[in-house]
């Protein structure tokens, strides 16, 4: 396989971040056209994207990294070309993915909207975090769903029973066991947390305390200490951004609540508890995206959003379709508060994007790139299915480049020519190991260090090696001539041993293990999918009208530098 080529494995980890490719006019100024190829069009936007995200990819000059990204981009688009003439955005599975894609897509460019990311932290807040963080403090805390939940594990402890073992009945998120935090400094804790992490009286149990988005929380402050800080300015940028993000995190509270209300969201009564008997109905029922259509219990209501005409109802189907995303977090089928939680997180979701439909999100160019480059990646992965997967055959020669390529990694160590010396101490033999590459040998080494001790030579063969010998393998094939192996402690004292010549070379392909075999096989697939992709897109190359525009390249930084607005920028 060349360095950067389109098969699988590379298209699926490069070409989701690279391409953002469009219809050629549609307004868009020639002067920043790298690229025409068919219909489609690439432009210095596209491109500094690309880059941001894979420039690492691109080791060497900045010239010529640059044009091999861009010409890894163009033959890109001869792909996709063909597959527009395929059809291929036309297959049911691609519209699925792009009716997907726009809904994630305008979303997130809602909260990029609601939520900015370069929110201002003045010097004074930042002074005084620094000087809040003077001391630690040893927290418990026990994180729950629901107040109830919460207001149950308090009422235990207060009767008695053990913080530890309350967190670990009542706890959710993750945390760790009995729920000891250990000592925190502040700032690592949500509001209003943090403040009763450094404010609250010693040995008392707080709560049932809202941290907004989080759940309720019961904290406890076992001890404090004093701490050694570096200076601020070693730590300011630090401090900024973990203010910073905090900031963001309330704006984003903020902005879901908003939704939440924009669009009367709200859980049906007794849909959480609906749900959370289907996933924990009996031993061997169903609980499954497979239930069947005609099933009423998909017409179960979990909960409700949007007025007037824009009403919607938000059923068990609809649950089970959104728990059939892989990538989707998925509620603790333990625990009913989880439940509701998760079915108001598909709720906001759906806001979210009727919402950004109502903004004309999806007609916004950052957004019409986003959503292309995925949807163009998922075709790319359909192209190479559908057109090179089964039409590539591999014969003898696609084995053998499989082999060559990685032949220096299959060695079989035949016979080696040694120097050994067994010395009594570890020093002396450390001492003969340093020396003996500047010497004319081993003996020289030992007759200099200490003199008297007895090198002797042998021939070993492998396989077949002695026993004294056999576990010496690896190690005189990592070995070149004049270099030592050594010192090793031994019966006797510290060994040391030069290898003075050797035998060594590659095992032959019909030797090799089979698992190696198996492997070499599938690489030689690669290859040969590879050979037949590469071919494909000569052909497209002859076929469809291209310009590219390297010159274009010249102005462009590399690297590009983040994206403007972006935290640190």
């Amino acid at each position: 396989m060349t360095r950067r080529s389109f098969t699988r494995p590379f298209a699926a980890a490069w070409l989701p971040a690279l391409l953002a490719l469009t219809l050629a006019g549609c307004g868009i100024d020639s002067s920043r056209v790298l690229a025409r190829v068919g219909n489609r069009t690439l432009t210095i936007d596209d491109f500094v994207e690309a880059a941001r995200d894979k420039e690492s990819q691109y080791p060497g000059p900045p010239d010529t990294a640059k044009a091999m990204l861009l010409d890894d981009m163009v033959r890109a688009t001869f792909v996709l070309c063909d597959a527009e003439r395929l059809g291929l955005y036309q297959e049911p599975a691609i519209v699925g993915v792009r009716e997907r894609v726009e809904k994630e897509e305008t979303q997130q460019a809602l909260y990029r909207q609601l939520v900015p990311t370069d929110v201002p932290v003045s010097d004074a807040e930042v002074e005084q975090l620094y000087a809040w963080r003077d001391q630690a403090a040893h927290v418990r805390m026990i994180q729950c769903a629901s107040r109830s939940a919460a207001g149950a594990a308090m009422n235990q402890i207060a009767h008695g029973a053990r913080f530890d073992e309350m967190a670990d009945r009542f706890g959710v998120g993750g945390g760790p066991p009995g729920g000891d935090l250990g000592y925190l400094l502040p700032g690592a804790l949500l509001p209003p947390l943090d403040r009763y992490m450094r404010e609250a009286p010693l040995h008392t149990l707080i709560g049932p305390v809202e941290s907004p988005g989080e759940g309720w929380f019961l904290i406890e402050v076992l001890a404090r200490r004093k701490r050694t800080q570096r200076p601020l300015e070693e730590q300011r940028l630090v401090l900024q951004d973990m203010l910073r993000q905090r900031k963001v995190h309330a704006i984003q509270l903020q902005a879901q609540q908003a939704l939440r209300d924009a669009y009367d969201l709200r859980l049906e009564p007794g849909g959480a508890q609906a749900m959370f008997a289907f996933f924990n109905q009996a031993q061997g029922e169903s609980a499954s995206a497979d239930l069947a259509a005609n099933d009423p219990r998909r017409g179960t209501v979990l909960g409700r959003y949007g007025t007037g005409r824009a009403a919607r109802v938000y059923a068990l189907g609809d649950a089970l379709t959104d728990l059939a995303d892989a990538g989707r977090e998925r509620p603790d089928p333990a625990m009913l508060p989880s439940f509701e939680r998760w079915i108001d997180a598909q709720l906001l979701r759906r806001a979210g994007v009727m919402e950004a439909q109502r903004r004309r999100l999806s007609q916004e160019p950052e957004t019409v790139r986003k959503i292309a480059r995925r949807v163009d990646s998922q075709v790319l992965d359909l192209y190479y299915d559908v057109e090179i997967s089964h039409g590539a055959e591999t014969g003898p020669d696609d084995l053998r480049a499989a082999y060559d390529r990685s032949a220096s990694t299959y060695q079989r160590l035949d016979r080696v020519d040694l120097l050994a010396v067994t010395l009594p101490d570890s020093t002396t033999a450390a001492t003969v190991a340093a020396h003996a590459g500047h010497a004319p040998s081993l003996r020289e080494a030992v007759a200099m260090a200490s003199p008297g001790a007895s090198v002797s030579e042998e021939t070993v063969r492998f396989p077949g090696a002695p026993a004294r010998w056999k576990s010496y393998q690896q190690p005189f094939m990592d070995t070149a001539p004049h270099g030592c192996v050594g010192p090793v402690q031994v019966e006797g004292g510290w060994l040391v041993v030069q290898v003075v010549a050797k035998e060594q070379a590659p095992v032959p392909l019909d030797q090799l293990p089979p698992d190696v075999a198996q492997s070499l096989r599938q690489q030689a697939d690669e290859i040969a999918r590879d050979r037949m992709f590469n071919a494909r897109v000569e052909k497209l190359r002859g076929e469809l009208k291209s310009v590219v525009r390297r010159d274009r390249l010249r102005p462009i930084p590399w690297p590009v530098g983040p994206a403007s607005g972006a935290p640190g920028a």
